[in-house]
């Protein structure tokens, strides 16, 4: 899902390999919206439902290969960095938690999104013993979504308060989000982004370049800033999204450093590795699943 500078209607728009991304839609087809992305103003679940069954999406992604590879690639990266100081989380644009028109799909992407920006602050939190405050916000929110959030621990704002709450010490996440809302919300250089890379938008924007970047002026800025990592996919929940992590101030140049592995010693112990690291020229560490994907259940 995406989030909207004016609270305003969104198109959806199917791509490729069943990834959903949104479009803001014009005022004259504002009728025509699916009715999936308007807000509920009559909730088909109480809170508690809610509550219910993100407890169970959330054991579904910490029990994923995808939670295992985002595990791992934290501890590669806070290995590699210096640590940083985040004292804040944005979320941005999930969709609301029990859609207009009953969408099990919607619901379930709303939902796995939430709980991955929630295992990944309390990682954070974890691993480095800092007070991290959460934010979250969508413009299809009602006060029933609201209630849900505050449950979770998740200070739910109006659009926007979410983009301005942007900082050195932020980490921001929002998946799918159209280049209008990421330009919002990077008009402060979080420590760390986690959402589409410029090399997916490039493809959107094959005419954009560092010298004249256009509508990707804020993405040439985080590449220069941040060392760009991929972010592992479920079920296309998570396609096409990258985790940005600023350079350390003593290494610029932040080029993550993998140990040679010997294939010999995996062989001989009847194992092999559950990810496939691979250096790329942008200092991107890919992670990919050696096995079947998760899917749906």
């Amino acid at each position: 899902m995406a989030d909207s500078q004016s609270g305003g209607e969104w198109n959806q728009v199917k791509r490729k390999g069943r990834r959903i991304r949104n479009v803001v839609q014009s005022t004259s087809q504002d009728n025509d919206a699916p009715s999936a992305l308007q807000p509920n103003p009559n909730p088909e679940h109480s809170v508690t439902d809610l509550v219910g069954y993100h407890e169970k999406v959330s054991k579904k992604f910490k029990e994923s290969s995808c939670w295992e590879n985002i595990e791992k690639l934290f501890s590669f990266v806070l290995s590699n960095h210096e640590k940083p100081v985040i004292t804040k989380a944005v979320c941005l644009g999930t969709g609301p938690y029990d859609p207009y028109d009953g969408s099990a799909q919607a619901r379930w992407t709303a939902h796995m999104q939430t709980a991955a920006f929630n295992a990944v602050v309390e990682l954070i939190r974890e691993k480095t013993g800092q007070e991290i405050k959460c934010f979250i916000q969508e413009p299809r929110f009602t006060q029933f979504d609201k209630d849900f959030c505050a449950k979770l621990g998740l200070d739910a704002v109006d659009s926007p308060t979410g983009f301005d709450l942007v900082d050195k010490n932020t980490l921001l996440f929002g998946i799918h989000l159209e280049i209008e809302i990421c330009n919002l919300a990077l008009k402060a250089l979080p420590v760390v982004l986690i959402g589409t890379g410029l090399e997916e938008w490039l493809k959107v924007h094959p005419r954009a370049s560092k010298e004249e970047p256009g509508s990707l002026h804020r993405f040439f800025d985080v590449e220069d800033t941040h060392t760009q990592y991929t972010f592992p996919d479920l079920d296309f929940i998570f396609s096409s999204t990258s985790m940005y992590w600023r350079k350390d101030e003593q290494n610029p140049v932040n080029t993550p450093v993998i140990p040679e592995k010997d294939a010999s010693t995996d062989q001989e112990a009847g194992s092999s590795p559950d990810i496939t690291v691979l250096l790329r020229p942008l200092d991107t560490l890919r992670l990919t699943n050696s096995g079947n994907s998760d899917t749906q259940r």
